[in-house]
């Protein structure tokens, strides 16, 4: 009989954007339990730090939602977000996103999660290895910079290829973990690993030579980021996006307000720049030698659709369908074989 390991797996709750993040995460806590899962982990983008908050790129650089985080206070009961993920009765895990940097230091990211553990690290849990890794770098003048403090927009404005990247010693540090163990190993990060995929990192094709001819083999790769649902096999390895659990982002280009009330658009004003879905999107994983066998969650979008606001068009999808590219409210139920 096949050993198991059921984790639970959430992305992208965007706690300071969404006004029901709690509920999200109530539901997602809920379901984990549920599967009596092994361990929960959370893949970026979770929630501003409060204390302290700055943010050193140019003012004209700064995203509209951390533009908003700096003006307005945040009504979202963070100390009651944050009891609930640290007080599940299982092992919980964070992958820093991108946007848990905008106003702070990765450091204080950890710290403020209580977690003991560096922005890279990795853990057994029944048959297999897993892996967190931290893509959150741009490169300067040859050099890997980390994010902190929103510093990456000044240097992403307009200029895309130089960011994120895996720095060096953290793919020497990649090799010598794999090496470490023979049981298969899982990763997790907030960008995708796969070189060409939505979001991905820049130096992909560093990262595949580095799991290559490994002691431990990668079966598969989780990310978040890109608030799509998709799955992809290369080289024997499987990259799936995680869907964010609230929403789709678009930007003010396409701002629609009320679809919460008044009260709601006042009081988390990024949440007029997303396509929000009706229900939170999370994944039960149930892992054997065999392969990974996900449940999904399905929803539909508040209000208008990135469609109806005319974002396919913009961004040259009109003649796609959103199954396609994968802008819809869903985790979709999948199996994907270890062969």
């Amino acid at each position: 009989m096949s050993k198991k390991t059921t984790f639970a797996v959430i992305a992208d709750l965007h706690v300071d954007i969404m006004h029901d993040a709690e509920e999200r995460l109530k539901s997602f806590l809920a379901a984990a339990r549920a599967a009596d899962v092994d361990f929960i982990i959370q893949l970026g983008d979770f929630c501003y730090p409060d204390e302290g908050r700055r943010c050193v790129c140019a003012p004209e650089k700064r995203p509209e939602n951390i533009e908003a985080a700096l003006k307005f206070p945040t009504y979202a009961d963070k100390e009651s977000i944050h009891a609930l993920y640290l007080g599940f009765e299982k092992p919980s895990y964070h992958v820093i996103g991108n946007h848990d940097c905008d106003m702070c230091s990765k450091r204080q990211v950890l710290d403020y999660y209580q977690a003991d553990y560096e922005p890279y690290y990795s853990f057994d849990c029944g048959a297999f290895h897993f892996i967190a890794l931290d893509p959150n770098y741009y490169k300067k003048d040859g050099k890997y910079v980390s994010y902190e403090c929103g510093n990456y927009f000044d240097e992403a404005y307009h200029a895309v290829s130089v960011l994120p990247y895996l720095p060096h010693e953290q793919l020497v540090w990649l090799k010598k973990d794999l090496d470490s163990t023979d049981l298969p190993s899982v990763i997790f990060t907030h960008q995708c690993l796969k070189e060409g995929e939505a979001g991905a990192i820049l130096n992909a094709n560093e990262f595949k030579e580095a799991i290559k001819g490994r002691r431990s083999r990668v079966v598969a790769c989780f990310s978040g980021h890109s608030h799509i649902d998709y799955a992809v096999r290369d080289n024997g390895v499987w990259y799936m996006h995680i869907n964010s659990a609230s929403s789709f982002w678009m930007g003010n280009e396409y701002t629609c307000l009320g679809r919460y009330g008044s009260e709601i658009d006042e009081k988390y004003p990024s949440i007029r720049y997303v396509a929000p879905y009706s229900k939170p999107l999370y994944a039960i994983i149930e892992l054997d030698e065999r392969g990974a066998s996900i449940k999904g969650t399905n929803g539909e979008f508040v209000g208008k659709s990135p469609d109806e606001l005319g974002w396919y068009k913009v961004n040259g999808y009109d003649k796609v369908s959103s199954a396609e590219i994968g802008v819809k409210p869903r985790i979709e139920d999948r199996y994907l074989p270890f062969e």
